[in-house]
């Protein structure tokens, strides 16, 4: 299974409440991978002073499916 570490930026101005932007910034082959870098990316964050916004959602989610 491949884990897609996934990025959104909510819009909370009212009206435009909702998804501004959402991409994938990696993927893994395993889930644990994926929430290692998770965590590696708030670490970093944090300690150069620059912690993710609240506005900004990051997750790791599972790409299920059959190859064709």
């Amino acid at each position: 299974m491949i884990w897609l570490l996934f990025m959104i930026h909510m819009s909370i101005t009212p009206p435009d409440v909702g998804v501004e932007h959402a991409e994938i910034v990696k993927t893994f082959h395993s889930e644990q991978a994926c929430i290692q870098e998770l965590q590696s990316i708030f670490k970093d964050a944090k300690e150069s002073g620059m912690p993710v916004p609240k506005t900004v959602n990051l997750g790791c989610v599972p790409l299920k499916g059959k190859m064709v």
